[in-house]
């Protein structure tokens, strides 16, 4: 009886819109950045900002460095259905911000988790040669404008998309100017900071803490009044 009444709830909520797309906003705002966080925490981060440091860490640490891609993967292509929930929160409110921020987002992250592929290409290349032939391999592949325009475009819009959209979501009245302020550093920092473990973590920490709190929110509502975001005006956050 009791896995009966599973799978017609579990039913029931696939062919409920409402309510599936809420429940897939809230799981991705909580699962997203705590896969980041975890990731980033996970990164065997190099000593040094060059490709030779770089190999070393990955060739000193490879179990590690292969759990933190696929964790950074996935919690960058989760980014993709929270940022369409934040756009949903706002688009009545701050049709503008809201789409403008969603689509930079929505963009950039259709190439930002793919390009996590190129961790275990250098991972294999650290392992296999020494490093004046490993980094030279390396430099070679990034180098051009073919590669440079690839990583540019599924960063750089992920970067100012998630940026506009916790401002959207603020001047919607979904949630409070803090949270926006906490996703905004969370993006900032370890971008301003060129990476590194602490300010990586701290990044990600800070917008675990900005997406989570918008998850609570959206948990909290219900149904209808997820489904109506898109059209109401009415402040969610007074």
């Amino acid at each position: 009886m009791t896995g009966g009444r599973g799978s017609r709830s579990v039913a029931g909520m696939l062919s409920d819109p409402r309510r599936f797309s809420r429940l897939v906003a809230v799981f991705a705002l909580f699962a997203a950045p705590l896969l980041v966080l975890a990731g980033m925490a996970a990164t065997p981060w190099e000593d040094e900002f060059t490709t030779a440091s770089y190999h070393d860490a990955l060739a000193a640490h490879p179990e590690q460095a292969q759990i933190a891609a696929v964790l950074l993967h996935f919690g960058f292509l989760l980014l993709l259905p929270a940022s369409l929930g934040l756009m949903h929160l706002a688009r009545g409110a701050a049709p503008k911000l809201a789409h403008v921020g969603g689509l930079l987002a929505i963009f950039g992250l259709a190439t930002l988790p793919g390009l996590l592929v190129t961790d275990f290409y250098d991972l294999a290349l650290a392992e296999a040669l020494p490093r004046e032939q490993s980094v030279p391999i390396s430099d070679a592949a990034l180098d051009g404008w073919a590669p440079m325009l690839i990583s540019l475009t599924g960063t750089i819009p992920v970067f100012v998309g998630m940026i506009v959209l916790a401002f959207a979501v603020w001047r919607a009245r979904v949630a409070p100017i803090w949270a926006a302020i906490l996703l905004t550093l969370g993006w900032i920092v370890p971008f301003a900071s060129s990476g590194g473990l602490v300010l990586g973590v701290l990044g990600a920490a800070l917008m675990t803490a900005g997406l989570g709190w918008i998850g609570l929110i959206v948990a909290r509502m219900d149904d209808q009044g997820w489904a109506e975001r898109s059209f109401v005006r009415e402040p969610v956050y007074a």
